[in-house]
């Protein structure tokens, strides 16, 4: 029997999925994205002269695979960039990652982060670390932990690390040995650590420019066409404007969690219980164009204290001299929310400006010329304790009626730009070799 993908979101994982099944496989297959724009997160806005990013999107890349592709469908168009980022705690700022840069604080806390790792280097493994907490404590010492590890991830997560595990810790946080630990006390010239040590942005334009890169070399994209429901036993999805699509295959880029609002069919009660266990965090993201230039001379900054109402806030001006008008500035700020811990309410623009104020990013004179915001349901999927259950679960199922979850939504798991690029060549590839 031929093959008939239908790709269901138009954002990096379905437009990488399209263009792998075209010109790898030539497998026939269309896209359906619900908005009127492809790009999905990966989209930018220019307003009165400035370019303003869905919250921060940079590429960093892991694998020599997409790096080439990149270049290949945006030749010439990126600049690299050598990461400059720090945290912000106790008045002070440090070199990012902390655990590599306590150089700065007081001495008291710099003596408490060498010999909390140096106890945890020398202390024998007894067991897996079953929580998030266990795992900062086990690779990083007490003091490390509690003086970044816990309170950033507490208050980025929304709820205490002790209900969280480490799964995706793996390619993000940096692990680091002693030596490093010494030499990030005493010095700031230390060797830069972690993924996101080097990143790419383009000159000229915003992120968006990524996902244009894969339109002319894909075919039907509609958009406009938002999933109303999915049948499993006749393989065919309805559309709001009462369209309808038949696939043998389906790749879904849409949240994992609204599935179970569209599939019409009866779902079995340990999936049905599986969908609605599972747990994330949104991000309220505004933007900011301010009447001044080089505001910070910074790429980011993260705040683990909570006196500030963002976890981090980033300076895109400083990615591309081509995002600001020429002697103005723009920040990007972000502030993490769930059930457990929602938004403050209306007030919260306001705070934002009186925090950014407090923090010296801003000065009570500057000017705002210019603000966007971005409320982002699905920000990061949350790694509870029944998180690899419950996504197992679902997705075992899914599969048995080939459909494909994929994407940082989709598949339900922390993906970076280029993660969600490889994901799309990856579900291409299990589709066309005998999916």
């Amino acid at each position: 029997m031929s093959k008939k993908v239908v790709i269901l979101g138009a954002g990096l994982t379905g437009l990488s999925t399209a263009y792998h099944l075209q010109n790898g496989y030539t497998v026939p297959y269309s896209i359906y994205e619900k908005s009127g724009h492809i790009g999905g997160l990966a989209c930018s806005r220019k307003i009165d002269g400035f370019v303003f990013d869905c919250d921060g999107h940079l590429l960093h890349f892991k694998t020599e695979y997409v790096k080439k592709l990149i270049n290949k469908l945006l030749p010439g168009v990126l600049d690299v960039h050598q990461r400059n980022a720090w945290i912000y705690s106790r008045d002070v700022y440090t070199k990012y990652p902390f655990q590599a840069n306590t150089f700065g604080l007081p001495a008291a806390i710099i003596k408490r982060c060498i010999l909390g790792i140096l106890k945890a280097k020398s202390r024998k493994k007894n067991r897996p670390e079953a929580t998030l907490s266990d795992w900062l404590k086990e690779k990083f010492g007490k003091g490390i932990t509690k003086y970044f590890m816990y309170p950033y991830n507490l208050k980025f997560w929304t709820v205490p690390p002790e209900q969280l595990i480490p799964d995706w810790t793996k390619d993000y946080v940096p692990l680091v040995g002693i030596r490093e630990v010494i030499n990030g006390a005493f010095s700031l010239k230390t060797k830069a650590l972690g993924y996101n040590s080097r990143f790419w942005y383009p000159k000229r334009g915003g992120i968006d420019q990524i996902a244009d890169a894969f339109t002319p070399r894909i075919n039907n994209i509609k958009t406009q066409h938002k999933v109303t429901e999915l049948d499993l036993k006749s393989k065919t999805v309805c559309f709001n404007n009462g369209k309808t699509a038949a696939f043998t295959h389906l790749v879904s880029t849409i949240p994992l969690v609204e599935l179970k609002d569209i599939i019409v069919n009866k779902i079995p009660t340990k999936v049905k219980d599986a969908f609605y266990g599972l747990k994330y965090i949104s991000i309220f993201n505004l933007n900011l164009g301010i009447n001044r230039e080089k505001v910070s001379d910074k790429h980011w900054i993260y705040y683990p204290e909570d006196k500030f109402s963002f976890f981090r806030l980033g300076f895109p001006m400083n990615f591309s001299d081509n995002v600001t008008p020429k002697g103005k500035s723009s920040v990007y700020v972000e502030v993490s929310y769930s059930d457990s811990k929602p938004l403050q309410g209306n007030g919260l623009e306001k705070k934002i400006h009186n925090d950014l104020i407090q923090a010296g990013i801003l000065r009570p004179e500057d000017k705002i010329m210019t603000q966007q915001t971005n409320d982002i349901k699905y920000g990061y999927v949350l790694y509870d304790h029944n998180y690899k259950h419950n996504v197992k679960t679902i997705i075992d199922f899914l599969k048995q009626n080939n459909i494909y979850p994929a994407g940082r939504c989709g598949a339900w798991k922390y993906m970076s730009m280029e993660d969600a690029i490889c994901e799309g060549k990856s579900v291409s590839e299990l589709i066309t070799n005998g999916g």
